[in-house]
């Protein structure tokens, strides 16, 4: 799946929408709990990168489908370099704990009219969505409790309750529960081991298993109490009747036979007698809906509870029924996923799958409610409350079983030296087991001290750990860690001492310290100085940069520094050789032959005396290089031969621009409808509003509510000041710069997402050309009338461009031309050269470098190869230029301008100049060109290059035909 996290503000509005490429992790648990009396339980674990906008967030929210979400309030969160990391819980379960429900008691309704007068206490905050109309009416009373513990209530009822929400626009809008009697759906999924299971786990609980019950209800009513409880005696159920089992009048129990020859008593003739028990349903007073309900609970208690430890990979959903299969142990069952943790970027799952027996809910149930009813209805006399006391005290002792025993001497063997007959305790036992007779390692605290026995308790010796008086056995330190304030040892003979002192390892030679562990590594020093440390922690380049960016070191290096001037870092293999880093006094690398094997890459000035620099034996002479600039993506530059008017030409800027862009073909048409509606049939974005405060393709007007600064009445002002906002440098009037501003603005308030589709990426991906005019309109530009004519405008475009290829091949004399030079040195000898010699001998811009071709428009730095598309007014002598093109941009025949630094055939381009050259053709999704002073030397050579992306190229200039 494509994953989005929504984070929200303490009043659950958005703040940003983190897409799949900014998280690092999220992973959603869910678990439907085993206890009734209890909700879902629902939490979200997310890391993204850091981002400010998020930093404070209070709500989190992940898409579960079309129409709704899961919804966190975030509990807990930090900080950990460069990411964020949230911890959420359902928000419903602490919103829903602050209202409080004040007095209810339906008697006979449907639960669906319980959970509206409940939700009825958010004050319509909340509503009642889907509800299973299977469930059945219920009667009970709901006092002075929060909406939260109602709905738990509610639960108990034989229900399953989830939370649910919408976010819509930048704000909740939504919030609703839907209740099931069982979450989930008969799945088609099968989960096979080996294949799409990972692992198959099988656990199984045969305790509390019976195979009939004797039902009883609610007693009668007689005089001012209750008497004899209704049963089902005189019902009677045939299975050819289509009741799920035979029980005849006169008969007080329902069996389900088929269980019984499972799991029944087995008896000494070889039969299998019924496993019974008695159950009481409190609230049931028909004997009709008596045994159904007994029917419902024998099916629960007729068979072992059985649960499934597995990982999946694309899980089902939460309640699911589901089938498992594990044919080498012969599991093959169809079953229920109870729990499921969710990696919402992997996709891989790990499901809780059967019954869940942290505790059946049917049976735990069904077991307090008998054993309250037992204990109402049961006298005791004086001996049995001082029994029953002594069980409890017994219980909470841990005599009677449990891993913590609060022993006394009544409970030792009746022939042990200690036993006696108080039960006051005089020590605490810890076991490995779950009572003594079945743990054989034990620690014991008592008035000695805190000490061990290892072995059968009553026989084996006590050790001592730790004396009452504080002594400690130091034979028992065989693992871990110890923290003292100050620890000696002496390890030599050489009058060094090892110390930890205050949590800090020193090493100190006659007294004097030489060596410290701290938190910055091991620092050596010299008296009371300090000469340097090695270690991991720290930035000892702070502001170095890379070709791929700032370069951190902390805790990925080994660092040795020193830390005042004058001292040194030495490495030596012999005297008079090697390598010195002085503290301010600068580095040398002493040795007659020195080599480096590899890339190298030099950030900074090199100053080479009495030598020269030659790659492959060729002198290097300094003169102009190459760099980088900023820009955007747009069209190829070249028009299709089809479009000869300028209103053509600038209609398919938009085109070419829009489609790079992520725009369809049916919004870019829409976008050019509404762009000749605003400045008429020349599509000319150089047009001002007619004594009005508009100007531009899509009449930017400031007058009344600008998205940058105060209100203006000079729209040529604030179009400009738009651009300076969106980091936009070509000239304000050109259809390229208008193109970036109005993407820009697509994202900067301009959109207001009034008529559909209201977001952007729906716009974006939109397929109707009407459509497309028509919402354009109504949610970018806002005119006071709405304009129909302009759907007519965006369908006229849309047939004139649609299918339409620009021109890939320009240029052709001067890539003639340059073929005659190859081989040949010409101008400076530089790159800068080729570029020159091409656009001079095609009437463009002068480029100097050596050749013939004198500056001419110059309007920017040319010291620069990469600068080149910045440096000339192109656009004068009819060249058009285009910053940072993508592969499906570049146009035979350009001057192709590399980046500073750039990776560029095997080798990086000068840090100050970058490298620049011409396109000859664009094969294999490769760059064939013409260039000079590379890897050949100071001459025009053919080359066939890798594209890398668009901030390897700074730019293209491309000649107009």
């Amino acid at each position: 799946m494509s994953e989005s996290i929504y984070f929200l503000n303490d009043e659950q509005e958005l703040l940003k929408v983190c897409g799949e490429s900014k998280i690092i992790e999220s992973v959603q648990s869910k678990e439907i709990t085993a206890d009734k009396s209890e909700l879902m339980n629902d939490t979200l674990s997310v890391s993204v990168l850091d981002d400010k906008k998020i930093r404070d967030a209070a709500f989190m929210a992940v898409r579960e489908n079309d129409d709704s979400f899961s919804m966190y309030k975030i509990t807990a969160d930090s900080d950990p370099r460069g990411r964020l990391s949230f911890t959420g819980v359902n928000f419903a379960v602490d919103e829903l704990h602050s209202f409080i429900v004040l007095d209810m008691r339906p008697s006979n309704r449907s639960i669906k009219q319980v959970a509206e007068q409940i939700l009825g206490y958010t004050n319509s905050e909340w509503r009642v969505g889907y509800v299973d109309p299977t469930l059945p009416a219920i009667s009970g009373t709901f006092y002075y409790l929060s909406v939260k513990d109602a709905l738990k209530q509610l639960q108990t009822f034989g229900c399953e309750i989830v939370f649910k929400c919408k976010i819509d626009g930048n704000k909740i809008t939504d919030k609703w529960i839907e209740i099931y009697k069982q979450i989930g759906i008969f799945s088609n999924k099968r989960f096979v081991y080996g294949s799409n299971a990972l692992e198959v786990v099988r656990q199984r609980d045969r305790s509390q298993l019976y195979t009939s019950i004797i039902g009883r209800g609610k007693g009668e009513e007689v005089g001012d109490g209750y008497g004899r409880r209704i049963e089902f005696t005189d019902i009677e159920w045939k299975k050819a009747n289509g009741n799920p089992l035979d029980k005849p009048k006169g008969q007080n129990w329902l069996e389900y036979p088929e269980m019984t020859a499972l799991y029944g008593i087995p008896m000494k003739n070889g039969s299998k007698r019924k496993r019974e028990t008695v159950l009481i349903l409190e609230d049931i007073e028909d004997p009709k809906e008596l045994l159904q309900a007994t029917y419902e609970n024998l099916v629960e208690y007729s068979r072992p509870l059985i649960q499934f430890k597995t990982s999946v990979l694309g899980g089902d959903s939460i309640g699911n029924t589901v089938t498992i299969h594990r044919s080498d142990k012969n599991y093959h069952y169809k079953t229920r996923v109870f729990s499921v943790k969710i990696d919402r970027i992997s996709n891989k799952v790990e499901c809780g799958l059967g019954d869940n027996l942290n505790t059946s809910s049917t049976r735990q149930a069904a077991s307090v409610q008998n054993s309250v009813t037992n204990l109402a209805e049961t006298k005791m006399t004086f001996y049995d409350s001082t029994e029953i006391s002594k069980w409890q005290s017994d219980i909470i002792r841990g005599a009677h079983g449990g891993a913590v025993i609060l022993m006394s001497p009544s409970d030792y063997p009746a022939n042990h030296p200690q036993r006696g007959e108080s039960r006051q305790p005089f020590q605490m036992v810890w076991m490995d087991g779950d009572s003594i007779q079945t743990s054989s390692h034990f620690l014991v605290a008592n008035s000695d001290g805190i000490g061990f026995i290892d072995g059968d308790f009553y026989t084996s010796p006590f050790k001592t750990a730790w004396t009452i008086d504080g002594k400690f056995n130091a034979d028992f330190i065989q693992t871990g860690t110890i923290l003292a304030d100050i620890f000696e040892t002496s390890f030599n003979k050489l009058g060094d001492t090892l110390k930890l002192i205050s949590g800090a390892l020193q090493v100190e030679n006659d007294g004097l310290k030489i060596m410290e562990l701290t938190k910055r590594g091991m620092e050596f020093w010299s008296g009371s100085k300090s000469i340097g440390t090695i270690g991991t922690a720290g930035e000892p380049f702070p502001d170095l940069v890379d070709q791929d960016g700032p370069v951190s070191m902390d805790g990925k290096a080994l660092i040795v520094r020193t830390d005042g001037d004058g001292d040194y870092i030495a490495l030596s293999a012999k005297t008079g050789t090697g390598m010195i880093l002085g503290n301010g006094k600068g580095m040398y690398l002493i040795d007659p032959n020195i080599r480096m094997i590899g890339d190298v890459v030099i950030n900074g000035n090199v100053d080479i005396r009495n030598g020269e620099l030659r790659i492959d034996g060729q002198k290097v002479v300094p003169g102009q290089g190459g760099g980088p600039s900023p820009g955007g993506g747009t069209g190829t530059g070249g028009y299709p031969p089809e479009l000869t008017t300028d209103a053509e030409k600038y209609a398919w800027d938009w085109w070419s621009f829009a489609l790079n862009n992520g725009y369809s073909e049916e919004a870019a048409a829409g976008v050019l409808g509404n762009i000749q509606g605003e400045v008429g049939s020349s599509m000319n974005p150089n047009t001002a509003q007619v004594g009005g405060p508009a100007f531009g393709w899509v009449q930017w007007d400031g007058s009344a509510y600008p998205l940058v600064g105060s209100p203006t009445w000079d729209g040529r002002e604030y179009v400009q000041r738009l651009m300076a906002a969106a980091g936009i440098r070509e000239d304000y009037t050109t259809s390229l710069a208008q193109a970036k501003l109005i993407e820009w603005s697509m994202y900067n308030g301009q959109w207001i997402g009034q008529v559909s589709p209201t977001t952007v990426a729906g716009f974006k991906a939109i397929t109707s050309v009407e459509q497309a005019a028509t919402a354009f309109e109504l949610n970018f530009e806002r005119p006071a009338a709405a304009h129909p004519e302009r759907q007519g405008y965006a369908r006229n475009w849309y047939n004139k461009l649609h299918g339409l290829q620009a021109s890939q091949l320009v240029g052709e004399e001067g890539l003639a031309h340059l073929e005659t030079l190859i081989g040949r040195w010409i101008g400076n000898g530089q790159c800068y050269a080729v570029p020159a010699e091409y656009s001079g001998f095609l009437g463009g811009c002068g480029l100097g470098a050596g050749t013939k071709y004198g500056l001419t428009h110059v309007i920017g730095n040319t010291s620069a190869a990469a600068d080149i598309g910045i440096a000339y007014d192109w656009a004068a002598v009819g060249w058009q230029v285009i910053l940072n093109p993508t592969y499906e941009q570049l146009v035979v025949g350009s001057i192709v301008n590399i980046t500073r630094g750039a990776y560029w055939g095997g080798w990086f381009t000068d840090t100050t100049y970058g490298h620049t050259g011409v396109i000859r053709g664009l094969e294999n999704g490769r760059i064939q060109t013409y260039e000079q002073n590379t890897e050949k030397g100071q001459i025009v050579e053919r080359f066939d290059r890798e594209y890398r992306g668009g901030n390897q190229i700074s730019s293209i200039v491309i000649p107009p035909k």
